[in-house]
Parts: structure tokens; sequence; C-alpha cells
């Protein structure tokens, strides 16, 4: 009998041993090295049934949240709940929380309030109160503060912190018609919070990687906030025997739980003990949470991998500081034979967290791992072998893979991959008459934290005459953002008997816009540096292959139009003196100008108007020249000449005769000759 039922033991045992989760072997040579309760800053968030306690700033928005109150109360009254869900499990020790509420009092003198604020941790519920008959608040903007005593006590992972302020009385002083008060959360000019001592999270050491001569040292942190943890934290640096460890460390998740791994080339070689270090500043102003433990590990100099950690895991696209991305498109319109052709090449060059990314994702095409992200298991394997999978290395036929799917695949990468609106950026996909998509791996084909170049080539026919919009804001604002700098540079050129026509540039100061117009073409430009991600813009403009509007044109119209009020205004002035006009002919080039920095037509023509008006007035008021006219031909004899008293215009003596009397040429007296 003792044989069978040890038989049936060891079958109960190996099939439950596929129930172990595989990573749970590693994870207990994990070393917890921190953190009790620490102090942290809890803000407001939120309206109605959906108020919060956050602790990430980056939260708050730009408009705060508010409740109003316009008459006085005399009974208890709740002015909000606020819940932080899910505390980290630990002991909360004893000690004294401030909650401090923005208010403004307008149209009265002031405020007499008798209100509480109350803690509820579990079953614990801790509370203060103003004051009765001694807490005022004035006209004007302030703060109503609470010290709220809390005692020690042990949460769990399920435990909700709430927070709720109640009136028990509310008086106006000296009110107005309409008289308010108005408490207000939830922005960064209004940032209403309160400030515990609770515990955080978990920092777990893993035991380090070693491959070569490369060691890979990771720190896992474990948080009821899962990604935001890292995303929203200030910062992480890692220390191996007192030296910060360089370089982009990888970061990946699994559940609640990130993984923060540091490539460290600094090992001796051989046996050796080092002592690492870790800090995170989980939020500006309050102390970092530190750790650190020892480990011996043992290197060799037979090189390492690429240099950089391979992670088994899908790594972030952001570490919350985000990726650097530089964008470049250049347009070119003209005129086909089935209307205005736009072809278009947008190139993407991203760096950062979201360039190993996209590398690390190429090399796991075709792979069906479950847990990778919807938009890396949406590529179908196609050529690619299992022995080109998972090398650590982005093969030929790989890339190819991946920008022959990207025609299709092209909006739902850029979008749900990399944040960018698709169609905002290069247009809608199903309008394209041509798309080629290619990939640069800048000279370094190895899944490490290198530049990558996305190229989008294509062709479109759009209607003559209607509003096209070359660019718009692109960038999908994530919570934790994926683009750190984002540089923007356009470029849109015409050809001789095309133009784009009623621009509307960004209103805003970020970018630089430009048009020069030449007989040649147009060439309108579009810059900007360090845009963000919330910033709302558009570029708009009417592309046309009217005659009317084409460059070619403008410019023999403009040049017809100077040179023929020119020649009039020569022909005015044949009898009189040239000097002033010739001076004005800098109104030449100020006109000219006005066409190449491709004012509009009217603004041209404005321009004309102006410039032939002065020549014309100038001619005019020009003083007359003595004899005959410029250009007239002689008639009759030579005769002698003798200057007008008046105005001293030179007049021909045609008679001998003596007295002589004739009409003087410039102003019309009568000289009088009498010798």
């Amino acid at each position: 009998m003792r044989h069978p039922l040890l038989l049936c033991t060891l079958l109960v045992l190996t099939a439950l041993l596929p129930l172990v989760p595989s990573g749970q072997a590693a994870e207990t040579n994990d070393v917890v090295v921190c953190c009790d309760a620490s102090p942290v800053e809890l803000y407001l968030l939120g309206s109605d049934a959906n108020k919060k306690l956050t602790p990430f700033a980056s939260e708050l928005g730009e408009d705060a949240q508010s409740i109003s109150l316009e008459t006085s109360i005399s009974s208890q009254e709740s002015l909000g709940r606020w819940v932080l869900p899910d505390t980290w499990g630990g002991v909360i020790p004893s000690s004294t929380w401030t909650f401090a509420m923005n208010y403004e009092v307008s149209n009265a003198a002031g405020v007499q309030i008798n209100a509480t604020a109350t803690i509820n941790i579990g079953s614990k519920s801790f509370s203060a109160s103003t004051e009765p008959g001694t807490s005022f608040l004035a006209q004007g903007t302030g703060t109503l503060s609470f010290d709220i005593d809390v005692d020690e006590l042990t949460t769990s992972g399920s435990s909700n912190i709430e927070l709720e302020l109640t009136a028990q009385a509310i008086i106006f002083s000296v009110p107005g018609s309409d008289a308010k008060l108005d408490f207000l959360w939830g922005s960064e000019d209004h940032d209403s919070s309160l400030e515990a001592t609770i515990p955080l999270l978990d920092i777990l050491m893993v035991e380090p990687e070693v491959e070569g001569s490369d060691v890979y040292i990771a720190v896992r942190l474990d948080s009821p906030w899962g990604l935001s943890t890292l995303a929203m934290a200030e910062s992480i640096t890692l220390k191996v025997n007192g030296k910060a460890v360089g370089g982009d460390p990888i970061e990946t998740a699994s559940g609640d739980t990130v993984r923060v791994t540091w490539t460290w080339g600094g090992a001796a070689g051989g046996d050796e003990t080092i002592n690492v270090d870790v800090e995170l500043v989980f939020q500006q102003g309050q102390p970092a949470l530190r750790g650190s433990t020892t480990f011996d590990i043992e290197t060799f100099d037979s090189g390492g991998g690429t240099g950089t950690y391979y992670p088994p895991d899908e790594p972030l696209r952001t570490d919350g500081a985000g990726s650097a991305l530089v964008v470049s498109i250049d347009v070119e319109l003209s005129n086909d034979d089935q209307g205005l052709l736009v072809e278009r090449v947008t190139t993407l060059t991203i760096s950062d967290e979201m360039a190993f990314w996209m590398r690390w994702a190429m090399d796991h095409i075709g792979d069906d791992n479950p847990a990778l992200s919807p938009m890396i298991r949406a590529f179908a394997a196609g050529p690619v072998t299992d022995e080109d999978r998972v090398s650590r290395f982005i093969e030929d036929v790989e890339r190819s893979e991946f920008e022959r799917q990207m025609v299709s695949l092209g909006p739902m990468y850029l979008t749900t991959g990399l944040g960018l609106d698709s169609e905002n950026l290069l247009g809608s996909f199903r309008e394209f008459n041509e798309l080629k998509v290619e990939v640069d791996l800048n000279g370094e084909d190895a899944v490490v934290n290198h530049p990558v170049t996305l190229r989008f080539s294509t062709t479109q026919l759009i209607p003559d005459g209607l509003y096209y919009t070359l660019i718009e804001d692109f960038v999908v604002p994530q919570p934790a953002p994926l683009w750190s700098s984002i540089d923007l540079d356009l470029s849109a050129s015409s050809g001789s008997l095309t133009a784009f026509i009623r621009n509307i540039p960004p209103d805003s100061d970020a970018f630089d816009f430009s048009l020069l117009r030449t007989p040649w073409g147009e060439q309108l430009s579009l810059s900007a540096e360090g845009l963000d991600q919330n910033e709302v813009f558009a570029l708009k403009s009417i592309p046309t292959s009217s005659l009317a509007y084409a460059p070619l044109s403008v410019t023999v119209l403009t040049f017809a139009a100077l040179f023929g009020a020119f020649a009039v205004a020569l022909r005015m002035s044949r009898s009189r003196s040239r000097s002033v006009i010739y001076l004005e002919l800098v109104l030449i080039p100020v006109t000219v100008t006005v066409m190449l920095l491709g004012f509009p037509l009217m603004f041209i023509g404005i321009a004309c108007g102006i410039a032939a008006v002065i020549w014309w007035v100038t001619a005019i008021a020009s003083p007359r020249l003595a004899g005959e006219p410029r250009g007239a031909k002689t008639r009759g004899p030579n005769y002698p000449t003798i200057p007008c008293p008046a105005c001293q215009t030179m007049n021909a003596v045609t008679s001998v005769e003596r007295p002589h009397r004739f009409a003087c040429e410039g102003c019309q007296r009568i000289i009088k000759l009498v010798a």
C-alpha cells in the first residue's frame, strides 16, 4: 500500500509543477532593500464622484475643480470626499498629517467657517476641526489648513485612504448680492493636498546577470501605481561601489512591477564583491528612497553581447521623461494630368527608449507570445524564421518585412505604438496613390539604444482650390509623456505654374513660418523646436494651378506693372527734372520684396499702385527744364535764348524787332525786349 500511495503523491506533485510561475524561482533571490513609510504629498483631483488623491504633481491640470457656496449654512454638509485606493501594505507610523485646501472669497468681507477634515484608513478614523468662532476666511484667496493626528496602524494592500471635508456652519460677513465661497483643487495654481506618511512601494535588488565582461544589474519597483511609479517619479539612479552607473537603463514591466536594468562595465574581472546602491526620488521636495546590498559576481574577458541588456519581456516605451523626436517633412506640389499632385516625404528620427522599443519589436516580428502588446503581435512572421527572431540583431529580412507590413499597419503602429496621430502627421492612408515605408537603422543593427529613422514617401491627388492641411498637431497626449522633445521642420515647394494661397499658419509663438515666391515656384516653411505634446496647431493652405496665382504669372505682372508705371512717369517728366524720380527707383526693389515674401496679390497690387502714384506725383511736381523737352525734334533755325527773370526758364528769341514781347514758356509771364 505504501508504494502506490508514494507513486500517486509523486504524480500529483509532478502535475502541479507547471502551475508554479516561471519567474518565481528568480524572484526568491530578489532582496528587498527599501522602503518603510515615507512622507508624501497627495494632491486632490477630480470632480463629482471621481474625486481621488494622487502623489503625482504631473496629473494636475490647468483648470481647477471647485465647489461653490453662495449661501450660509447652519447644519453639517459634506463638501467633498477624495480617495486613494489600494494603498501599499505596511505600517503607517504615528504622525501628524496636514490637509491644505485652497479657497477664494468674493463679494463679501469674509466668511466665518466651522469645518472638519476626516481621514478614514480601513476601519480607523482620524479628524481635526477648526476652532469654533475663530476660523475666519478673509476676502480674496487663501488656504484652509488642518493638522490631523494619525495613530500607528498596519494596512493591507486593499486598504483605502479617504479624506472628507465637512462644514458645520458657514456665515458670510457683509455679503454682497452675489457673495460666494469657492474651494479649489486639482490645478497647478490651486494644488490643494494632504501631506501624509505612508508606505509607498518596495524596492528590490535582483541578482545580477553576467555576460562576459558586462554585468546587468536590475532593480524592481513594486507599488500600487504600476508603470506610473517610474514614469512620474522624479529620478532613479544606481551606484556600484559608490560610482553612478551611466547610460540609459532598460525598463520593462510585468503587472504592477517595473524592472529597471543598467549595464555596468566596470568589473575588474574574475570573482569580486560589489556594493550596489539605488536612489529613487519619488516626489520633488520629499526625501529620496534609498536602499543597498552586496553581490558576489564573476566576470570574464570574453566580451559581452551588444553592450546593452536584452530583456526577455517587452521594454517600456517611456521612462516618464520621454524620448527625442525629430520630424522632417518635404512636400512638392505639381500639376498632373489628373489634377494637383502632392509628393510628400515624412522622416521621423526617434531616439532613446522609444528607439530601443522599436528595435526590440522588430526583432520579435512573428512572435506569438500573448504577453506582447497588440502592436507587436499584429506583425506576421512572413519569411522571418526562428533563427532570425530574438537574435539581438535586426536582420535584413526583419527590416524588409517590417517595411512591407507597415504599408497596412502604419496607422495603428503610429497612433497606438508611437503616440502619433497618423492622419494629422501624414494624411489618410486610404487616399494615397503611392506609399513607401523605409527604415534606417543609422549604422547600427543591434538591439541597443540607438536612433531609428522611419521614412514615409507618399503621393496623393488633391482637389484644386480647396483647403489642404499640410500639418496638424500630431502628438496624442499621454499621462506619461512618450516624447521629451519634438522638433519639426516642414518645407513645401510648388512649381512655376502652381501655388499655395491663403495660407493659415499656426497662431503660436512656438513656430517660425515663412513663404518665399520666385518665378520658378514658391517655398513655404514651418519650423519649431521643443514642441509641447499638448500644443494645438495647424498649417492650412489652398493649392491651386490657376494662372492668376502662379509664381511665374505674378512675377511677370509685377514687373510689367512697375515698368509700365515708371514709363508713364518718364513720359510725364519729359520737360522736367528727373533727379528725384531716379532716386525713387528704390520703390522697385521694395515692391519686388513684397512679391518675393509671398504676400497676397492684393498687397502686391497695393505696393505697385503706391509706387506708381509716387512716381507720377513727382513727375508733375518736378521743375521744368530750359529749352525744348527731352526728345523733341528741332524746328527752324537755332535762335538765341534768354532766361525768364521770374522762373529762370530759358526762352528762345525768335525776332530781331525791338521792342519785342513774348510769353515765357515756363510761367507764361510777358517778357519785353527793348534792345
